[in-house]
């Protein structure tokens, strides 16, 4: 496969704008964009392997719990006055996921192709709303 193939499979483009200058949270967010890539190629392949995918969906679950809980002691740690909010933010998404992983171990449901969308769309509204507000806020306490 191509250069040009792999880039039209990727549906999370990451961006130079989406970087936060925070190391670790920004390698964080581009371990997600790859692991929505990686189950978005799998859906085009029009791949029936709804364990696969559910794996990559799963490893895209412990992902995010692993970077929430570093932005929320980040958070915690200075005293964040949305921390809540945003915390709230981060328990959607993982109920989210974990409702669709739910739903594919009954075997009740089809995998929704549209899920890579919702997640990239998610990300990339979180990373330049909340967690740039977050990080602005870190700069201030002169902590990035």
């Amino acid at each position: 496969m191509g250069l040009m193939e792999r880039e039209v499979m990727a549906i999370a483009q990451w961006r130079d704008e989406y970087c936060t200058g925070y190391e670790i949270i920004d390698i964080q967010h581009q371990t997600l964009f790859k692991i929505v890539n990686q189950i978005h190629a799998e859906i085009l392949k029009n791949s029936q392997n709804q364990a696969l995918i559910r794996t990559q969906l799963e490893a895209f679950h412990q992902q995010a719990i692993e970077h929430f809980d570093l932005e929320e002691s980040l958070m915690l740690e200075q005293d964040y006055f949305n921390y809540e909010i945003h915390r709230q933010i981060h328990k959607a998404l993982c109920a989210k996921v974990k409702s669709l992983l739910n739903k594919l171990d009954q075997g009740t449901e089809a995998f929704p192709h549209k899920v890579t969308s919702v997640l990239t769309d998610w990300m990339i509204h979180h990373i330049r709303g909340e967690d740039q507000q977050m990080i602005q806020f870190f700069r201030a306490k002169n902590i990035v």
